[in-house]
């Protein structure tokens, strides 16, 4: 069975319920990645927007092309990351209108392509946001992106934000990503900048009928406390200290239940969950792992459905 799709009304649409993200520092994976994926029927990619990024899109672009597919995938890239400033030792403020029309346009290039269907940036909380929102506006106004999409933004911001836009480029806010959706609790964000996914988020979610892109790797997971983490996810140690919450214990048990009962790996009872919340998720999941057993286990956790009283336990 293909990987399961889900309707987005908001994009006129459904998405696959898994997106694959191809990453510049793992190149050798790319294709064979993206390949592997196409076999799942999936057909929506994510591209972060940190420096040094620019083969994973150059090579998506290429890959799309080759395979005449570009009509067919949904593309969503992430804008106007800050950068680094060696001397001074601080973030290059990258919250800006010059910068929205400058990483689109690299996108663009570096893709081969005349449109993004959904771009999303990080928040500057202590900035104004409309004249970002104005420059996007511009960009759905020229046809170069269809729909905006926003990470770690407060949920007041979110609901000012999506306003905003509606009022000036004639829709709002698509997508939240995120990553910090899991079933389990952690103590600390992955980065101590990035906003929790706590009861308010969730409500503004639902209150505007956002579909959640959420990163779900080892490391967003919390699949440490199962012991069979890929070793990315304990490049540092705070991403494995993070989830020593006293919640945690219960959970693990009702996953080994689970997987006990349904024959489920925990990675897999962890997707399952992530994809059958009251609000349309799609999990993020990084190219290299499409191509491994990890992969198998993904698509096979996107055609699930969890019994309610389960998700209850996992609640």
């Amino acid at each position: 069975m293909p990987v399961r799709r889900i309707d987005v009304p908001q994009l006129g649409r459904s998405l696959s319920a898994l997106m694959a993200a191809p990453s510049s520092a793992e190149p050798d994976t790319q294709i064979a990645g993206l390949s592997a994926y196409h076999r799942m029927g999936g057909h929506a990619i994510h591209l972060h927007g940190e420096g040094g990024e620019t083969h994973s899109r150059r090579a998506t672009g290429e890959w799309l092309r080759e395979h005449g597919l570009r009509q067919a995938f949904f593309l969503c890239t992430q804008i106007c990351h800050d950068e680094w400033d060696d001397t001074a030792q601080r973030p290059i403020d990258r919250f800006t209108p010059e910068a929205v029309h400058e990483d689109i346009t690299t996108d663009l290039e570096l893709l081969e392509t005349n449109y993004l269907d959904l771009v999303y940036l990080d928040d500057r909380p202590d900035v104004r946001f409309e004249s970002v929102i104005d420059a996007l506006g511009r960009e759905i106004a020229n046809g170069r992106v269809c729909a905006l999409g926003v990470r770690n933004w407060t949920a007041d911001r979110i609901c000012a934000a999506h306003d905003y836009a509606a009022h000036v480029a004639g829709q709002g806010i698509t997508a939240l990503i995120t990553t910090e959706l899991s079933p389990f609790a952690s103590t600390s964000p992955l980065w101590p900048e990035y906003v929790p996914f706590d009861s308010t988020i969730s409500q503004a979610v639902r209150e505007l009928e956002l579909v959640v892109f959420a990163h779900a790797g080892d490391a967003t997971l919390g699949q440490c406390l199962f012991g069979d983490e890929e070793p990315a996810a304990r490049m540092r140690p705070e991403w494995v200290q993070r989830w020593q919450h006293p919640a945690n214990a219960d959970i693990v048990r009702h996953i080994r239940e689970i997987e006990g009962a349904r024959r489920l790996k925990s990675r897999e009872i962890q997707i399952v969950w992530m994809l059958n919340q009251s609000f349309p998720v799609v999990a993020i999941i990084g190219v290299p792992s499409l191509s491994t057993d990890i992969g198998g286990r993904y698509e096979r956790a996107s055609q699930l459905v969890i019994e309610e009283s389960e998700l209850f336990r996992l609640r």
